[in-house]
């Protein structure tokens, strides 16, 4: 039990001891509580103290915070993982055109341009998953005015952490390049600074598009710097400029050579686009005269709008289904020969000044790769035409120079003269030649660098053969020279031959001539005779059928001696021994004169013949009489051969030139006859020759008369047009060029008038003539009361007459028997008794030689048969003679003849005038516009020559040439009188 006490006794102890342990240390720890209470009771009098000033700065700093923030020109915000917008600063909202409050929940990607989302997207959530805090993008966003603007982001992915990251503040301070978080971070929020960038953009892009545009060009330039294949070079080039602006289409038309017609030659299309080259070849200009216009006028074809175009283009492009084009021309020495063109089908394409300006200097690049081409192409034509040239001519050529060294050659055959030049030991002329022939050519190769030129001729004994050369020096520069060396045996021999040749011609032609004096003279001494007593006769009986009947010898005897005389002519002009001989002549007269020869028929065909001379004509031209008489002549017996029914008009009208003293004579001959094909219009100019299906037998005649007319005019300066149409008629004009007017006097002109107003006073005539009847038709043309004939038939005989009795005019033929009329004129000439008599040549020769000393030798010159009016005319010039005062009986040269076919169309006609042209010349007398009224004189003219009417027609003719005289004054007359015309055709009804 003590045990147990003890034990019980000692634990009560340790309980004891520990109680009272406890009970200390409890109020230790009471009296630390107490000093701790004491403590945090001051303690939490300066927290709160602490707390206040604390809340004060951290309200200031915010304030700063917030103030910072909404100052600068960034936009900021904050953005949660989701991507929504929580914080955004004011300047984004002035920039994204939105509200703080509405901005606030929106993801932030919205704003990006749609062409960037998705590659933003995925470059952050990269950016995100590698733990990379800060990140930097350039991107576009759009603006409240859907602008777009380029920024610079800075993307900082945070959490509370970030605030002490000694990385970040590593990366501000710019001591690192990258920033890398630990894989620990676990970011919440992301912190979004934009900086405008656009400005630095733009200048970047313009760089850029400055930069690609040069390597375009220089691209397309070093495509074309080789020549070798133009067309591949030119298909590369259109390529590039497609693939860099990316239209629909690029493509190049190429103009025909008379410019009137364009074709598609190159081509680029985009992709789905439908190529059109096929069908846009050989496009006439007329049919989108605007497109040509705008390209020659304003230098591009350019619309954003196609539907804004004029209508023949639009008609072209819209069907392509071409929303926007720029064209350009292509031009080569002033002349556009092209263009190039850009298709956009794409409503939304834009042409900025930039591009336009690329295209341009694109153009201009082409241009002149198409010239180079073409210089080059003809340049390689040239040299292969040169090279076949030198190869096809038989000559031989030599580069020599001074010491007879040759530098190159070309030999015609292996027995050349200088084929020794082909061993390679031989290369001088001194080894290829023998002394005498090498030293020539040295000589010469001195003469040629002194003048410029030289040749010489060689002779050379080819085997047994002599052969002639001639070599010819050119000056290459001051040592060389070229030599061209041709063998002229050949020639040499044909010179011979040809001198043979000559001789033979000049023989035949010396025999031809005297041929055709011979049938000069015999045929026109029978002639004299048939026409002079016939002219006689017809003055002198009064049966009328006999009239009739010397009429008709006197018409064919005129026709027969035309016939001789276009024989005659046409030797003469072919020979060139056609003299002319121009003095004062009156048109008027000559036509009326051809009028009075054509009256019967003319009578006897019921066809109408109307002249109209305009006042612009001169009273007097210098002139060749004969042969304009001769051309009119035969102009209006074709008009009147060819003419069944209707009219024959010869209006005639000068324009000014630049001479006062000269003008252009035109002359037209219309007529409403068969007319002439268009094919065989050039052929009736031609000798012998006549429109096919041409009855012969129902239109005679030699085919003589137009060939005349052609050699005769190009003697006189002149030349003749044609316009005809097969059914209707033609229309011949002829234009004298530079015809000096004649000043005639009135004296002079009524002393042309008064030719036959006179008789000759007494006096004696002597006439010489193997042939009686021909000083009978003399006589019969003379027969005066006073005049005293005395007669002859050779030299001889006339001479025994003057012995005996002097005449005061010697008639003279030249062709006698005996003693010709040149012997006994020259003795008479020469016998101081008798050389002041006039001697008058009487002759039917027409030989050039002959009347050259016809001229020489006689006073004056009359040829056979001679008419009344010559006769007379060197009667007044030498015989003295006794005036007569007639009454002029004058005819009326302008008789205004109706044909029937257009009196039977007169009411239609009228009616035609009025209800259509009289409108038009209301439109047009005030105005006085050329144009006008050519257009309006035309239309007219052609209704006149449909309606066959003489009147109407004209009044256009006369209202041409006021038009081609440019006389305002004129012009406004002939119009006025228009209305006046319908008048007097109306009058015609009744």
């Amino acid at each position: 039990m003590s045990k147990e006490f003890e034990l019980i006794q000692r634990k009560l102890e340790r309980e004891k001891k520990a109680r009272l342990q406890a009970e200390k240390l409890l109020e230790d720890k009471s009296l630390q509580l107490y000093e701790s209470n004491q403590q945090l009771k001051s303690l939490n009098n300066n927290l709160e103290t602490i707390a206040q000033e604390r809340t004060k700065k951290l309200l200031e700093t915010e304030q700063e915070y917030f103030t910072l923030v909404e100052s600068i020109t960034d936009i900021i915000c904050k953005v949660n993982l989701r991507g929504e917008i929580v914080f955004v600063n004011q300047i984004a909202s002035a920039i994204l055109g939105q509200s703080k409050d509405s901005l606030i929940g929106k993801r932030v990607i919205d704003f990006v341009s749609k062409n960037f989302r998705k590659k933003i997207f995925q470059f952050f959530a990269k950016q995100f998953i590698q733990k990379n805090c800060i990140s930097y993008f350039e991107v576009p966003i759009v603006t409240g005015r859907n602008d777009i603007l380029w920024v610079r982001v800075n993307v900082q992915f945070t959490e509370e952490r970030c605030k002490n990251c000694d990385l970040k503040r590593c990366f501000l301070a710019g001591e690192t390049n990258n920033v890398k978080s630990g894989h620990n971070c676990n970011f919440n929020e992301i912190i979004i600074v934009a900086h405008n960038i656009t400005e630095r953009k733009k200048n970047e892009l313009e760089i850029a598009r400055n930069l690609r545009q040069q390597e375009i060009l220089s691209e397309i330039s070093v495509t074309y710097n080789s020549l070798e294949n133009f067309e591949n070079n030119t298909k590369e080039a259109v390529r590039i400029i497609g693939e860099h602006t990316q239209v629909s289409r690029v493509y190049i038309f190429e103009d025909s050579i008379d410019g009137d017609h364009t074709t598609n030659t190159y081509e680029w299309c985009n992709n789905s686009v439908i190529s059109k080259i096929d069908e846009l070849q050989n496009i006439p200009y007329s049919s989108i005269p605007s497109w040509k216009r705008m390209l020659e006028e304003d230098g591009i074809v350019f619309s954003e709008n196609i539907s804004m175009m004029p209508d023949d283009i639009k008609d072209i492009l819209e069907p392509q289904g071409i929303k926007s084009i720029i064209v350009l021309p292509l031009v080569i020495s002033g002349k556009i020969f092209g263009f190039i063109g850009f298709d956009e089908c794409s409503p939304n394409y834009r042409w900025s000044k930039s591009k336009i300006e690329l295209l341009k200097t694109i153009s201009n690049i082409i241009s002149t790769s198409f010239l180079r081409n073409k210089v080059q192409t003809e340049l390689v034509i040239s040299e292969k035409e040169n090279r076949g040239i030198i190869d096809s001519i038989p000559d031989e050529i030599l580069r020599l120079n001074r010491e007879g060294e040759v530098s190159s050659y070309k030999l015609k055959s292996e027995d050349s003269l200088f084929s020794k030049l082909e061993n390679e030991s031989c290369n001088s002329l001194q080894d290829a030649l023998d002394d005498d022939l090498s030293n020539s050519f040295i000589s010469g190769v001195e003469e040629c660098i002194v003048k410029g030129e030289f040749q010489f001729d060689f002779s050379s004994l080819n085997w047994d053969k002599m052969e002639y050369s001639e070599a010819r020096f050119v000056k290459l520069n001051a040592s060389e020279v070229l030599v061209i060396i041709r063998n002229v045996t050949e020639i040499k021999e044909n010179e011979k031959l040809l001198q043979i040749s000559k001789n033979k011609a000049e023989q035949a032609s010396k025999a031809k001539s005297e041929f055709l004096a011979n049938v000069s003279h015999e045929i026109r001494t029978p002639m004299n005779a048939i026409l002079g007593f016939s002219e006689w006769l017809h003055s002198n009986v009064e049966n009328p059928q006999h009239k009739n009947y010397l009429h008709t010898i006197l018409t064919s005897g005129r026709n027969l001696l035309a016939l001789i005389n276009d024989i005659l002519d046409l030797s003469k002009i072919e020979s060139g021994k056609m003299n002319i001989e121009l003095e004062p002549m009156q048109c008027s007269v000559i036509v009326n004169q051809i009028k009075q020869v054509f009256k019967q028929k003319l009578e006897l065909k019921n066809l109408a013949f109307n002249i109209t001379i305009d006042n612009s004509v001169p009273n007097y031209i210098y002139m060749d009489e004969v042969r304009f008489y001769q051309i009119l002549f035969n102009l209006i017996g074709n008009a009147i051969k060819f003419t069944a029914k209707g009219y024959i008009h010869v209006s005639v009208m000068a324009v000014k030139t630049s001479d006062p003293n000269s003008i252009n004579l035109f002359i037209n001959v219309e007529d409403t006859g068969i007319g002439i094909k268009e094919d065989q219009q050039g052929d009736i100019f031609k000798a012998f020759t006549q429109q096919s299906g041409q009855s012969n037998r129902y239109y005679e005649g030699t085919g003589l008369g137009l060939t005349i007319i052609g050699g005769l005019l190009k003697k006189l300066d002149g030349e003749v047009s044609l316009i005809s149409e097969v059914g209707k008629g033609s229309k011949f004009t002829v234009k004298f060029r530079n015809v000096k007017i004649a000043e005639i006097n009135s004296k002079e002109d009524q002393q042309k008038k008064d030719l036959y107003n006179f008789t000759l006073k007494p006096c004696k005539i002597l006439i010489v003539d193997d042939l009686k009847f021909n000083i009978l038709v003399l006589k019969r043309i003379i027969q005066s009361e006073g005049v005293t004939f005395m007669e002859a038939e050779n030299g001889e005989e006339a001479l025994e007459v003057m012995e005996s009795e002097q005449p005061d005019i010697v008639f003279m033929d030249i062709r006698m028997p005996g003693m010709n009329g040149y012997d006994a004129t020259e003795i008479i000439k020469k016998n101081p008794d008798w050389n002041h008599i006039p001697i008058v040549a009487f002759t039917a020769s027409v030989v050039n030689e002959e009347l050259e000393r016809v001229r020489e030798l006689f006073d004056e010159f009359l040829q056979k048969p001679v008419f009344r009016k010559d006769v007379f005319a060197v009667l007044k010039k030498f015989l003295p003679i006794n005036e007569i005062d007639e009454a002029e009986v004058e005819e009326d040269e302008n008789e205004e003849l109706m044909s029937e076919e257009c009196r039977a169309k007169l009411p239609e006609l009228i009616e035609a005038l009025e209800n259509g042209f009289i409108s038009e010349w209301q439109k047009i007398k005030n105005d006085l516009i050329i144009y006008e009224i050519e257009e309006f004189s035309q239309s007219l003219s052609v209704f006149a020559f449909k309606k066959s009417c003489y009147i109407l027609d004209k009044y256009c003719s006369e209202l041409d040439l006021a038009i081609q005289s440019f006389d305002i004054e004129l012009i406004e007359d002939r119009l006025n009188r228009f209305d006046a015309l319908i008048e007097n055709l109306r009058g015609q009804l009744t």
